[in-house]
């Protein structure tokens, strides 16, 4: 399968290849620099970095590398740091391209580096993991974590091109296979009633195959692609309805230190106290909260977890999508209605002590 999704933007355009060709990734970058920096984590660079460096060198193209450690603590200002004197140690400037190699976690970090050396450098997303492929590595968004919260230090900032292999997804984990599924079903919950009730007797059916891995990844970043064109960085406020479930997940990742849950999973829990916070606020019925429950449970979501209700306050309230203060919901009406809007603190603490 070949596929091209061009994301339109007002100064730009770039585009999102789905093939597992490297020939039709290699014919759009034959105009491209001929220094790359490969930017990967500590767990891809045992699987496929290797395959990757040669590649390129096949190509005729010189290669650098970068490792950094995996998980949330590779999203780092000290990797940050380290990526600055790697790159300029190997002799990268300003003509030089850099390669996000990886999942969410280094394509954001890449990304912020590519956007600030030098003042900014090329870079191109080749997404190893299916939340990457579906959501992280397509719209520009780009960020480390500081210690007192996720993506606090990050910019705007958007690749010459995306790669989405799914070759790469052989290698994945079932665990990071579910893990993408929630931003996956994330898109069927804020845009797409049909969408939905597809992935509802897909996993009903607990069989998926390549094309539908294809059929899925295709769907969500033509789904982002959309909103990101309307609202490449967030000023309108449409691209608002891609963070549903997101403010309680931010709150979950930084009680837990980014160790007990991969994004995905607490994405996946904080879409469930939206639609929770939703039904309170009658915003939904109970048919609709019904309904995202039971497609998270189809996923094998783990979505019983407690919290402390006003630790969880204080998080959301200086989550980056609050306003002097107030906590912003997207908030769900129904499959493929969503709204935004801020919630008073007495309703969101209630939800939260009823978990």
């Amino acid at each position: 399968m070949k596929k091209i999704i061009t994301v339109h933007l007002k100064e730009r355009k770039y585009d999102i290849l789905i093939s597992q060709s490297t020939n039709d990734f290699f014919s759009i970058i034959k105009k491209q620099t001929k220094t790359f920096f490969i930017i990967t984590d500590t767990n891809i660079a045992k699987l496929h970095l290797k395959y990757l460096v040669n590649l390129f060198r096949q190509h005729g193209y010189n290669v650098k590398t970068a490792v950094i450690s995996a998980g949330e603590d590779g999203k780092s200002i000290r990797n940050l740091s380290y990526l600055y004197d790697k790159a300029l140690e190997a002799g990268i400037d300003r003509k030089s391209c850099a390669i996000a190699f990886g999942g969410g976690v280094v394509g954001d970090t890449a990304g912020f580096f590519a956007a600030t050396y030098m003042r900014g450098i090329d870079f191109i997303q080749i997404p190893t993991t299916l939340l990457a492929m579906t959501d992280s590595s397509v719209g520009g968004k780009t960020a480390v974590n500081i210690t007192n919260g996720k993506n606090i230090a990050g910019v705007f900032y958007q690749p010459k091109l995306v790669w989405i292999n799914t070759s790469f997804l052989e290698s994945l984990p079932e665990r990071q296979i579910r893990n993408g599924l929630a931003e996956i079903i994330k898109y069927a919950f804020i845009f797409d009633y049909k969408f939905y009730n597809y992935l509802a007797n897909l996993l009903g059916n607990e069989i998926i195959s390549s094309k539908d891995f294809d059929y899925m990844i295709y769907k969500s970043c033509s789904y982002k692609a959309k909103v990101v064109e309307k609202d490449e960085k967030e000023t309108n406020g449409l691209r608002a309805v891609l963070n549903f479930g997101h403010t309680y997940a931010h709150a979950l990742e930084t009680v837990t230190h980014y160790k007990k849950f991969l994004h995905g999973e607490a994405v996946a829990i904080g879409m469930l106290f939206a639609a929770q916070l939703s039904l309170k606020l009658k915003l939904c019925g109970q048919e609709t909260y019904n309904k995202v429950e039971k497609l998270l449970n189809l996923a094998a979501f783990n979505l019983d977890t407690k919290n402390n209700p006003k630790q969880f306050l204080a998080l959301m309230k200086k989550d980056k999508k609050s306003v002097n203060g107030n906590i912003n919901f997207v908030l769900i009406k129904d499959i493929g209605k969503t709204v935004n809007k801020q919630v008073n603190d007495n309703i969101v603490f209630n939800v939260l002590r009823s978990k």
